[in-house]
């Protein structure tokens, strides 16, 4: 759990970490699933107003089901959340379906029962303190003094909620606790135990214990040290085979925003990425290469290098400019026949030349003389 508070920078208004489901028998749901705000409630007037907007939008409920699989958050935000819930009017039952873990033992605290799945996960720790500016000694003892006073009131809700003396919360506390759901009902933060609730998912991603896929916060291979047995003996499975070793753990906590920094966590992985590029960059090429034509050379550079595309779109491409090309040279030459005027040459009709449908002279005449003489002696024709 924790208070990032900040003196001077306003905070920013959360984006909504919960969800409430209204059911058609008079109850509801709310569910609590990751971290309990990433930012601090802590002169936060929007983000509380609207998470009671939405609890009172619920209308008369007899039953909350507050549903949490959660590692923790904002110690501020847990107690508001909390209070809401305990003044809503509603008999208020808290089921954890998976981790229930620093600030969302608060939350939990305030419900008037607390049901676990029997493989669930409880833990509880000394609040921190969590700073981003610059502070002169005295505002830094104001701190501490107001963390001594959020560790006693949050002692204070657990006291209530199990029973217990206070001394013996507080050594609790200050430990570190991390209990299965049996041994967080022994020490009262649990009223029962649910056999028959589902399965909860335990799993090793890059060495980190996540719990119905929320982060622990611990590494995996400090699970036994933390549950006194490991998370195959609860009869779930590890489903994660990356490595559990302290380097990956670390990785698996930054936060990479450059290129720089993720070639520095996983050099071998982007080289690897590199590589792979490499060779389906290069065998692009030589699939365009190997399709181009003759007069595609200009379509061919661009696909290559100016405009990157497949060696599939770069054949669309050049069949579409050959039919370009054809219909161009076409109108070219329909426009050459039109212009040159050749297409006012065609064929002559029939006794349209006198000259040339004439025969000649000689030929002529003797044949007009034969004609003559047979029409006077038509004997000797």
């Amino acid at each position: 759990m924790t208070l990032p508070m900040h003196s001077k920078t306003p905070r920013a208004t959360n984006k909504p970490f919960w969800r409430f489901e209204n059911n058609a028998d008079g109850t509801a749901e709310l569910y609590l699933y990751g971290t309990i705000s990433e930012t601090t409630w802590w002169g936060d007037e929007v983000t509380p107003a609207i998470f009671l907007s939405d609890l009172k939008a619920l209308g008369q409920i007899s039953k909350l089901v507050v549903r949490i699989n959660s590692g923790g958050g904002d110690v501020f935000a847990a107690q508001t959340i909390g209070n809401n819930l305990e003044t809503c009017g509603a008999y208020t039952e808290c089921h954890i379906d998976g981790v229930c873990g620093s600030a969302a033992t608060i939350v939990a605290s305030h419900c008037k029962k607390v049901v676990a799945a029997y493989d669930a996960t409880y833990m509880i720790h000394k609040p921190q303190l969590g700073l981003d500016d610059y502070f002169e000694e005295h505002d830094l003892r104001a701190l501490a003094d107001a963390l001594k006073t959020v560790r006693t009131n949050i002692l204070s809700a657990y006291q209530i909620k199990t029973g217990r003396p206070v001394e013996e919360l507080a050594q609790e506390m200050d430990a570190t606790s991390w209990w299965t759901a049996s041994e967080a009902k022994e020490h009262g933060f649990i009223d029962e135990v649910d056999t028959y609730a589902r399965v909860g998912q335990v799993e090793n991603r890059a060495g980190v214990l996540f719990v119905n896929s929320v982060s622990t916060g611990i590494p995996y291979a400090e699970a036994e040290k933390h549950f006194g047995k490991t998370p195959e003996t609860t009869g779930v499975s590890n489903t994660s085979k990356l490595p559990n070793n302290e380097e990956e753990s670390q990785m698996a906590e930054k936060i990479i925003r450059t290129v720089d920094e993720l070639c520095a966590a996983y050099p071998d992985l982007v080289n690897q990425i590199i590589q792979d590029a490499t060779t389906q960059e290069r065998q692009r090429i030589h699939d365009i290469e190997d399709t181009m034509l003759p007069g595609g050379e200009n379509i061919a550079n661009d696909a290559k290098y100016t405009h990157p595309m497949s060696a599939a779109d770069f054949a669309v491409a050049l069949i579409r400019d050959q039919k370009q090309n054809g219909a161009h040279y076409l109108q070219n030459v329909n426009d050459d026949a039109k212009n040159g005027g050749a297409n006012g040459v065609g064929q002559a009709a029939p006794g349209s030349n006198p000259k040339e449908d004439t025969p000649k002279d000689s030929e002529g005449n003797d044949f007009m003389a034969s004609l003559k003489k047979a029409a006077r002696d038509p004997s000797k024709a």
